[in-house]
């Protein structure tokens, strides 16, 4: 039987709804590889709905319906969430290899106009490792992403029936496709209030240890050893109230002030601060001009580019989501985090970036802090 792993993208409170039963945590994950693989075993439409009620369940198959995993269309069910085979990994590698080293290309080209911006940046870090999280992560994953999504090429919402919003993404579990679904640098992870966050930014060859992981990890009841110091000490805060009083620890520190003895010890142990004091790059409202101005660099520089690669790939792309029918613009979101996975890859390997260390069991990433 395939196995698969589940990516989510969240447009609401993951700390929030960890309870809600309808939160897709609960209901894209490994307990629905079964009817996935079902389902893979069939020509798109060709997968009798009633049948697969028959065999998993009314509910387990509605439930999967609703989350937006499947569709049901005349008495037959298709995946409706780019989801990606064993199958695919060639017109993959073809995309990746022939977009992203020419959009790299161009970028390195303008090396030194990049390295002089975030030569304005006085957190005390190089501009290579500043360039790293405001152009591989701030820029790529934010600023960018949302040109394309105010522009309609890619999706960056999906309301469901819920009330929740949010994006799914399956990947078959396969060597070929780990390189896509694991082991590119387009991954962020951010405990925030919408105020300050904490962050780390890399691939998702992992668990990384850092707080929003934890998170959910904690919300899950699945704490890997490594995280078991971390989860004795979240438990002497107030439950409910943990990711709150981090953030407002991590703010006292920014400011100069103490923080509680439980909240310095946890930011320690997620390597935020050491010796009562942050130990990572910051990124405040001082900076905010300077990550305005690169963002609108490279948007003049690529975005036209990156734009029509998309619409071009996302209907005539060979894969088994084209085939299914789901929405052009989120396969079109997926595609562009391989996308920029890829350029990201190039700019770390010819240095204009730094490159962040990889660590066994957590995968390759950095951390830093923005203070809005």
């Amino acid at each position: 039987m395939k196995t698969f792993s589940y990516f989510l993208f969240e447009n609401f409170d993951a700390d929030l709804e960890s309870e809600n039963p309808d939160n897709p945590r609960r209901i894209i994950n490994t307990q629905a590889d079964a009817i996935l693989d079902r389902v893979a075993g069939f020509s798109p439409l060709d997968c009798s709905a009633t049948r697969l009620r028959d065999e998993f369940g009314t509910e387990a198959v509605k439930r999967l319906v609703t989350a937006g995993v499947f569709r049901e269309q005349d008495g037959k069910i298709a995946y409706d969430t780019p989801i990606f085979l064993a199958e695919d990994v060639s017109a993959l590698k073809v995309f990746s290899s022939t977009a992203a080293v020419p959009l790299a290309d161009r970028l390195w080209k303008l090396r030194d106009k990049l390295w002089d911006a975030v030569g304005g940046i006085n957190n005390g870090f190089s501009p290579q490792v500043n360039l790293y999280h405001i152009l591989c992560g701030m820029v790529f994953d934010g600023f960018f992403f949302d040109y394309l999504g105010k522009r309609g090429v890619v999706a960056t919402s999906r309301p469901h029936e819920s009330g929740l919003d949010y994006l799914s993404v399956i990947y078959e579990d396969c060597p070929e496709l780990t390189q896509f679904s694991n082991g590119l640098l387009c991954s962020y992870n951010r405990l925030t209030d919408g105020k300050i966050a904490l962050e780390s930014f890399g691939d998702a060859n992992g668990d990384r240890l850092d707080l929003y992981r934890c998170f959910r990890l904690r919300e899950d009841g699945r704490m890997p050893e490594r995280f078991k110091q971390a989860g004795k000490l979240l438990d002497k805060l107030p439950k409910g109230k943990e990711r709150d009083l981090l953030l407002a620890g991590a703010r006292s520190l920014l400011q100069g002030s103490e923080c509680s003895e439980e909240c310095r010890a946890i930011l320690e142990l997620f390597g935020y601060a050491k010796d009562g004091e942050l130990c990572v790059p910051i990124f405040d409202q001082t900076d905010e001009p300077i990550i305005t101005d690169l963002a609108e660099l490279i948007e003049k520089s690529i975005y036209d580019e990156v734009a029509c690669i998309l619409q071009k790939m996302q209907m005539n792309l060979d894969i088994t989501a084209t085939r299914h029918g789901v929405p052009a613009s989120e396969i079109a979101n997926e595609l562009y985090h391989i996308l920029f996975g890829g350029i990201n890859e190039e700019l770390v390997k010819r240095g204009l970036t730094a490159a962040p260390p990889h660590k066994p069991g957590e995968g390759r990433y950095l951390k830093c802090i923005e203070w809005f």
